[in-house]
């Protein structure tokens, strides 16, 4: 067998074509120098080349800065597209990088001693990237959205990152707003910040930057971090609806001594992806403070040690075999889990029974609903895990902490670009789904070999039909 080396020109990466096109016909080029400005006149790239130049990096699947390098040559087909190098590259974005602020407290340890948190929230950058999504058409006005607010945690050995007591670990502690798949504004923290340090001042620049550019937030779902009277009542006053996890405590004695004294409950089953989970459901009323807001418990509760007798002693033998073929249907998919990567909450005990206890303003649903809506937060657990693994968020790649903030925020509008293309090319592409994970986009659309001749791309071996999207 020989192997002969041809001179064409072709690019393993064709469906960067069509994506390309399209982040220029949403115009995102001009939302980014809007919000960053010009570089100066001598410098050969701008904002925008280098913000392009991470989104294609990302979706070809480079996870590092220094894989723009290859990239170049592979898409070096497509006239007019400015890639820099990869230290151009990082030059840039540590360039946009903000103040770093530190936050003094003590702690409560029996040795008090001082205790320094780190944060940055690099507001124009987030701004940028609400304005992005919103251009790329998958936030529109009219649309009151669910904006999820939760942490994780990123490990690394930066020097600006911080020991986490809670993960044995050192990292960073990033607090997330997400709408969906989408998200939307960025907090870096040193990774010994708490799960509530700083979220309800994250929260509101979230929502601030929203209504700037006229997207409704219509409800916030917050894990017990969320479970603060200063945050209850903003979002209350702010005619947002919440639904946050409440904490279950003998501490909280009027709370718990209400749902103890409560004799409305009433028996039901959760169903999850993972398992059903009989229980019982009821809701009080509780004011937290004597000045303002009543509010709405909903509590779900299970006896210990009898869930399976509680189906047994059910006696409607409708209603139990329709369980049984769901569990059985769930085994045989593999779903039927007791703990799982993706939890849909914490069930606390108290005096012989295990609580899922929610706060909400919201007084029209039905109980098991607002469970439902609250046990939707194991997809942000799931989103963390689709930016760490498929945008690079677990690669923080400088050393200070308000660097690593503008990657995780030119991450993440990488996602949200891909998200919106697909939105588009869904029409035309039936066999993409609109939750599918990068590699399993890019084994479908992105890599395919393309050639330009004569100021036509041709596209081989594919069953796509890339010139109804050009």
């Amino acid at each position: 067998m020989k192997a002969v080396r041809s001179n064409r020109n072709v690019s393993p990466h064709g469906g960067v074509v069509p994506i390309l096109k399209k982040i220029k016909d949403f115009g995102i080029p001009q939302v980014i120098r809007g919000c960053l400005g010009k570089r100066v006149e001598q410098s050969k790239f701008g904002y925008e080349d280098v913000f392009i130049a991470w989104i294609l990096t990302a979706l070809c699947g480079g996870s590092r800065l220094d894989h723009i390098t290859k990239l170049k040559k592979k898409l070096a087909i497509i006239p007019g597209l400015k890639l820099p190098s990869h230290d151009t590259l990082g030059r840039v974005m540590k360039k946009l990088a903000s103040e770093i602020f530190k936050h003094e407290t003590t702690s409560k340890d029996y040795t008090a001693k001082a205790v320094t948190t780190s944060y940055d929230d690099n507001i124009i950058l987030n701004r940028m990237l609400v304005k992005a999504t919103k251009r790329m058409g998958i936030l529109e006005e009219g649309v009151k959205y669910t904006i999820d607010i939760d942490a994780t945690f990123l490990e690394t050995d930066c020097a600006g990152s911080n020991y986490s007591g809670h993960h044995s670990k050192c990292g960073f502690s990033p607090l997330v707003c997400l709408i969906g798949d989408l998200p939307v504004n960025i907090s870096l923290r040193s990774g010994n910040a708490s799960p509530d340090f700083r979220l309800k001042e994250c929260l509101e620049q979230c929502i601030d930057i929203l209504e700037e550019n006229k997207i409704k937030v219509g409800k916030v779902v917050s894990d017990g971090a969320g479970y603060n009277r200063s945050i209850i009542e903003m979002l209350d006053k702010r005619g947002i609806k919440f639904i946050i996890r409440a904490r279950v405590s003998r501490y909280f004695k009027t709370m718990m001594h209400q749902l103890e004294t409560y004799k409305d409950w009433k028996q039901t089953e959760l169903k999850t992806a993972y398992h059903i989970r009989p229980c019982e459901i009821g809701e009080i009323r509780y004011r937290m403070t004597d000045i303002y807001g009543v509010y709405r418990i909903v509590a779900a509760r299970e006896l210990i040690g009898v869930n399976k007798k509680f189906i047994e002693d059910i006696g409607e033998s409708d209603r139990k075999r329709d369980v049984e073929i769901k569990l059985r249907d769930l085994d045989k998919k593999g779903l039927l889990k007791g703990h799982t990567k993706y939890p849909e909450g914490l069930w606390k005990e108290h005096k012989g029974y295990n609580y899922k206890v929610i706060i909400t303003n919201d007084f029209d649903k039905p109980p098991e609903e607002i469970i439902y809506d609250y046990n939707k937060r194991g997809n942000a657990e799931r989103k963390f895990d689709f930016m760490k693994n498929d945008f690079g968020w677990r690669l923080p790649p400088f050393m200070n902490m308000n660097e690593n903030t503008v990657f995780l925020i030119a991450a993440s509008l990488a996602n949200n670009i891909f998200r919106g293309a697909m939105k588009v090319f869904k029409k035309h592409i039936p066999e993409l789904r609109l939750n599918a994970r990068l590699k399993s986009f890019q084994f479908i659309f992105i890599n395919v070999a393309c050639e330009l001749a004569n100021g036509v791309y041709k596209f081989f071996n594919t069953d796509i039909a890339y010139e109804k999207i050009i």
